[in-house]
C-alpha cells in the first residue's frame, strides 16, 4: 500500500523545483556551452573541429543506447537513485576531461558521459518523465517552469564559461562544471525526488480524491488536449502518428544540434568580436526563459501540435540572418531573440505531446524507444555541418538547407493528430492498457 503524507502543499511542486534545479546545472553540457569550448579544445589539441564535434555525437549515441534501459526503469523505480548516480557519472567524466590529452580519451569520456542520460535528449528523460506523472491538468505549466532552469541556466553559463575560458582555460573551466553538478545534482536527486504521487498517497495534481472517471479528472473541459489512455510501448509504436512525430524530430534535431555547435564560430568568422558575440548568444537562453514558460501555458489551452509547429517554423525564420548575414552583431541578436522565441514551442513540443497523445503510466518505455533514433539524427547533425564546412560548402547554403529542413519538420508536426484508442491506427489497443490516471501505480 501507498504510504500516506501530510504535507501542508502539493508534492508536485518540490519535483518541479528539483527538476528545474537540474536542469539548470545540466546545462554545462549541452551544445551551446560546448559551442564556446570546441574552439580552445581544436587549437590546444591541433585537431579539428569537425572532428572534436564527434564527442558530442558519441555522447548522444550512448545517451540512445541506454535511453530505452533507463525508461523502463524510470517507469518502475523513479528517478531519485538513477539520477544521483548519473550526476555523480557525469561530475567525474567532466573532471576527467581535464587530464586527457588525446582525441580517442575525449571520445571515450563524452561516451561514458553520455551514459548517465544527463545533458541530452536522455538527459530530459530523467525530468520530463517524473513530473508528467506528477502532472495531467497542470502538465504544461509544471514542464514550462522546470524548463525555464535549463534556458536559465544556460544564460548564466555562456558568460561564465566564456570568462572562465578566458582566464583559466577550457581545463580548468570542464573541472568548475563537474564539481558543479556533483554539488547539485547528487543531493537534489537523493533527498527531494520521488516517482509518483501515489507512492505518497497522493493524486496527479493534488487532487484531493480519485474521481470516478480518469477522464473527468485528467481531461475536464481540456478533453481535446490530452488523454485519460495509457497507451503501452507496443501499442504506441503501432500508430502512425508516433513514427511521424519521430521522424519530424530527427530531422529538425539534426540541423538543430549543427547549428547550435556551430554559429559561434561562424559569427566570429565574419568579424564580429567574441563579446559581441557572447553577448547576442546569451540573449538566445535569455529569451527562451520566457518563451517555455509561455508556451507550457497555452499548452493547457492549445493543441501542442500547433504549438510545436510555431517553434520549428521560428527555427527556420531565425537563420534568415545567418544566411544574409553581415559583419554586424545585429545579425547575432536578431537570430538569438528568434531563435530563443522559437525554442519554447519546440521545447513545449517534446514535453507534452508524449504524454498528451499516449498517457503517462508507461511514458518512459515509449520515450525510451524511440529515443534512440531521434538521438542518432541530433548526434550526426554536428558532424555533418563539420563535413559540409570542411568541403568548402558555403555557410549560407547550410543555413539555407536547415532552413527547409525545419519547414518540413514543422509541416509533419503540423498535421501529427492524436492517435485514436483502439481504432485500426492504433493496432487494437487492449482495454487492459487503459487505466485511470489518476489509479495508483506500483511502488
Amino acid at each position: 500500500m501507498p504510504r500516506v503524507t501530510r504535507i501542508p502543499f502539493f508534492y508536485g511542486w518540490v519535483m518541479v523545483g528539483s527538476a528545474l534545479a537540474i536542469n539548470a546545472v545540466s546545462s554545462t553540457m549541452n551544445p551551446v556551452v560546448f559551442s564556446f569550448m570546441i574552439g580552445p579544445m581544436s587549437e590546444e589539441l591541433g585537431v579539428s573541429k569537425s572532428a572534436l564535434a564527434w564527442s558530442f555525437t558519441l555522447r548522444l549515441f550512448a545517451g540512445g543506447l541506454v535511453g530505452p534501459f533507463l525508461g523502463v526503469l524510470l517507469d518502475r523505480h523513479g528517478a531519485r537513485w538513477i539520477g544521483a548516480m548519473s550526476g555523480a557519472l557525469v561530475a567525474t567524466m567532466l573532471i576527467a576531461l581535464a587530464f586527457v590529452h588525446s582525441l580517442w580519451l575525449i571520445y571515450l569520456v563524452f561516451a561514458i558521459s553520455g551514459l548517465a542520460g544527463l545533458g541530452g535528449p536522455a538527459g530530459q528523460l530523467l525530468t520530463q518523465v517524473p513530473l508528467a506523472k506528477w502532472f495531467v491538468v497542470r502538465r504544461g505549466r509544471a514542464m514550462a517552469i522546470a524548463t525555464v532552469g535549463m534556458a536559465g541556466g544556460t544564460m548564466f553559463m555562456i558568460p561564465l564559461t566564456e570568462w572562465l575560458l578566458s582566464n583559466f582555460g577550457w581545463r580548468t573551466t570542464s573541472i568548475v562544471f563537474g564539481l558543479t553538478v556533483a554539488a547539485i545534482v547528487v543531493p537534489v536527486s537523493m533527498i527531494l525526488v520521488r516517482r509518483a504521487p501515489e507512492d505518497l498517497g497522493l493524486h496527479p495534481d493534488g487532487s484531493d480524491t480519485l474521481p470516478a472517471s480518469a477522464a473527468e479528472h485528467a481531461l475536464g473541459r481540456h478533453a481535446h488536449l490530452t488523454t485519460a489512455n495509457n497507451w503501452t510501448m507496443r501499442q504506441a509504436v503501432r500508430t502512425r502518428v508516433m513514427w511521424q512525430l519521430l521522424a519530424a524530430q530527427s530531422l529538425s534535431g539534426a540541423v538543430l544540434m549543427g547549428t547550435l555547435v556551430y554559429r559561434v564560430d561562424f559569427f566570429k568568422s565574419l568579424g564580429i568580436s567574441p563579446e559581441a558575440v557572447a553577448f547576442g548568444t546569451t540573449l538566445d537562453p535569455l529569451t527562451v526563459v520566457f518563451s517555455a514558460f509561455a508556451f507550457g501555458i497555452l499548452s493547457d489551452r492549445v493543441p501542442v501540435r500547433y504549438l510545436g509547429a510555431i517553434g520549428l517554423f521560428g527555427f527556420g525564420l531565425s537563420l534568415l540572418p545567418m544566411i544574409f548575414a553581415t559583419a554586424s552583431p545585429i545579425a547575432v541578436v536578431v537570430h538569438s531573440v528568434t531563435w530563443g522565441m522559437a525554442a519554447g514551442g519546440n521545447i513545449t513540443l517534446n514535453n507534452i505531446i508524449w504524454p498528451n497523445y499516449f498517457g503517462r503510466l508507461h511514458l518512459g518505455a515509449i520515450r525510451g524507444v524511440v529515443l534512440p533514433a531521434s538521438i542518432a539524427a541530433s548526434g550526426l547533425g554536428p558532424p555533418l555541418f563539420g563535413f559540409l564546412f570542411d568541403a568548402g560548402m558555403e555557410p549560407w547554403q547550410v543555413w539555407s538547407v536547415s532552413l527547409a529542413a525545419f519547414a518540413i519538420a514543422g509541416l509533419a508536426v503540423l498535421v501529427s493528430r492524436p492517435p485514436k484508442w483502439g481504432d485500426r491506427d492504433g493496432a487494437n489497443a487492449s482495454n487492459s492498457a487503459r487505466v485511470e490516471v489518476g489509479s495508483a501505480e506500483p511502488a
